[in-house]
């Protein structure tokens, strides 16, 4: 039992009444008595908080969260007792992780339950642990309180971002079930033929069926839908330029992120992906493969990755790859840019892998170099940094200048728009045909 702020107060009520005594006498029988008050009433305190007994707590979490998201985590409080229970009630969460409110009030009627919500948000990937939890029960005069410790331990995993899956598949689902809408099949130049129609001014000249044509007397065209089954290979840069933060999240981080939307993205346009992680060595592998369970798969090969304390080899990992997958694909690789001469390995081996493939090669820019670069300066110490920044800034688009002419596509864009240009871009790929 710990006795409260009100006991207190009501000892130094009591000591002040006894010390004053000397000037008036009526304060010393007033003073023990308020003592002997104190005492009887944390009695009833201390008889009351026993015979509550100890409350069920029960935690409820999902056993696989997301990185850099607001996870929710409820606290169920169930009091079997036959008097009302007031207190507040606190989590531990692992230590790295960044919460809002996971110290509560409750107040629950006898024989009854509560259900208490607070959110966490981890800042990395990888195991971790929550800890125990604690109820501090008030007694009904409030001068003491029985602290209860619950043993909770619960091991969680952090993967890359889930909950932007489940929105984009919830967007997806609301758009197809919008009353009045329809299935729309896409079209255009592929190479999966799916069916004839009559000719229309705006169809290629080579989309005409000349046999059909003749047998109807009338212009026929070939239709194609948009060609699936098709190979899409992640190459996941892991090395030491990939630690930085950027916005509360690493390079790596919003990597995986955006390679796991893709993957999902893809997964759903029936196309098969894998994924390649590498930095001074190979660190993991899986072939393309269809499906959602393929998305779920890669979740789990890239939960726990780190970037590396050296830099990446190229002219390693590179190889390695084009020997464990010779078919045709969209290699999309996660990077990022150096100056044109440090980038030499990447450079020379996205150009050997572009006679194959068609490669798509996306970095982050960092805000903070824009912001500087833009910045008016107004002292000696700004125009540095804004010409540093300048300078930068010039140095990736000559880098990116020399992956597009070795074949590559290159996106370089800021956070916000990291996963939405690599998503669209994949689409405009499709759209047209390419792989």
């Amino acid at each position: 039992m710990i006795p409260t702020d009100r006991f207190a107060i009501l000892l130094a009520a009591s000591g002040l009444m006894i010390g004053l005594s000397g000037r008036v006498a009526l304060l010393m029988p007033a003073g023990i008595a308020l003592i002997i008050l104190a005492c009887i009433l944390c009695a009833m305190d201390a008889l009351a908080l026993i015979r509550v007994g100890k409350p069920e707590v029960t935690r409820i979490i999902d056993d696989i969260i997301s990185l850099g998201a607001q996870n929710s985590v409820k606290l169920q409080i169930s009091n079997r007792a036959r008097r009302h229970l007031h207190g507040t009630i606190r989590d531990e969460y692992p230590e790295d992780f960044i919460a809002a409110g996971n110290e509560l009030p409750f107040d629950i009627a006898a024989r009854s339950e509560v259900e208490l919500t607070y959110h966490v948000r981890p800042p990395h990937r990888g195991d971790f642990e929550f800890g125990d939890v604690f109820l501090r029960m008030r007694g009904p005069t409030g001068l003491l309180v029985r602290q209860v410790r619950c043993d909770m331990r619960q091991a969680v995993k952090v993967y890359p971002n889930l909950l932007d899956l489940k929105h984009y598949e919830i967007g997806i689902r609301h758009r197809v079930m919008q009353p009045g809408s329809r299935v729309v099949r896409t079209y255009g130049r592929r190479t999966d033929f799916e069916s004839l129609r009559e000719y229309v001014p705006d169809d290629e000249f080579r989309a005409i069926d000349w046999k059909a044509s003749a047998r109807v007397s009338k212009l026929i065209s070939r239709q194609y839908q948009e060609e699936k089954s098709q190979n899409v290979m992640i190459l996941l840069d892991c090395g030491r330029a990939m630690g930085p933060s950027i916005n509360g999240l690493s390079r790596l981080d919003w990597s995986i992120n955006a390679g796991m939307m893709l993957a999902h993205v893809a997964a759903i346009r029936g196309d098969r992906v894998g994924l390649m992680a590498f930095s001074e060595q190979a660190l993991a592998f899986t072939a393309p493969k269809p499906g959602k369970g393929q998305t779920l798969n890669l979740l789990r090969l890239t939960y726990n990755l780190s970037s590396a304390a050296g830099d990446s080899n190229y002219y390693h990992a590179f190889p390695l790859f084009a020997r464990k997958w010779t078919r045709r694909s969209l290699i999309v690789i996660f990077t990022e840019l150096a100056d044109p001469d440090a980038s030499k390995p990447l450079i020379s081996q996205v150009a050997g892998l572009a006679g194959k493939h068609l490669c798509v090669v996306i970095a982050m820019s960092d805000p903070a170099l824009a912001a500087a670069a833009g910045d008016e300066p107004q002292t000696p110490q700004d125009a540095y940094r804004s010409a540093a920044a300048r300078q930068v800034i010039r140095t990736r688009k000559r880098t990116a200048a020399e992956l597009i002419s070795v074949g590559a596509i290159v996106l370089d864009v800021l956070p916000g728009d990291f996963t939405p240009a690599l998503i669209d871009e994949y689409l405009r790929i499709k759209a047209a045909g390419r792989l």
